[in-house]
């Protein structure tokens, strides 16, 4: 039986609340939707939250020009969700920027990499891999366990002969 709309947004929002994911929406000044979207095509990517989070991951302060004065007059609403470690990352990077609100700090971000263009923004949408450095202790110890292992695996084929 085919599963309705109401049950998947029902699981959905369960996983969600597992992950410890948050719904987060930024206000911001009409045009900058528009400047996402554009961003989200150059770098061919399709959901919201992992163009704004790979934004957020990515980008430095220092780098960011001085925010735009205010305007008045319509909004976009950009809607994603983050776990907390990237909401504890957004509030580093907006506390930086010597923002207020975090949406002035997803509005400059949106900005700045659009007025880049597609190839300069690239380095912002890079998805950089997790490095990983194994000390000589658990060195020794995985040689040992793959040791014993190999002698294990030896008499076991020693004794189907």
């Amino acid at each position: 039986m085919a599963v309705t709309q109401e049950e998947r947004t029902a699981r959905l929002a369960e996983k969600r609340q597992e992950l410890g994911e948050q719904e987060l929406r930024h206000t911001t000044p009409c045009g900058t939707r528009q400047m996402l979207d554009d961003l989200m095509l150059w770098h061919e990517i399709k959901e919201v939250g992992e163009a704004v989070q790979l934004l957020v991951r990515n980008a430095k302060a220092e780098d960011l020009p001085p925010a735009a004065p205010k305007v008045k007059g319509p909004s976009d609403i950009i809607r994603h969700y983050f776990r907390q470690g990237m909401r504890d990352r957004l509030d580093e990077l907006t506390a930086e920027l010597g923002e207020a609100k975090d949406r002035t700090t997803i509005w400059r971000l949106i900005a700045y990499a659009h007025s880049l263009g597609a190839e300069k923004s690239a380095p912002l949408f890079e998805i950089k891999p997790h490095g990983y450095e194994i000390t000589e202790n658990v060195a020794l110890k995985l040689r040992q366990a793959g040791f014993a292992e190999s002698l294990q695996m030896n008499a076991e084929d020693d004794g189907d002969e």
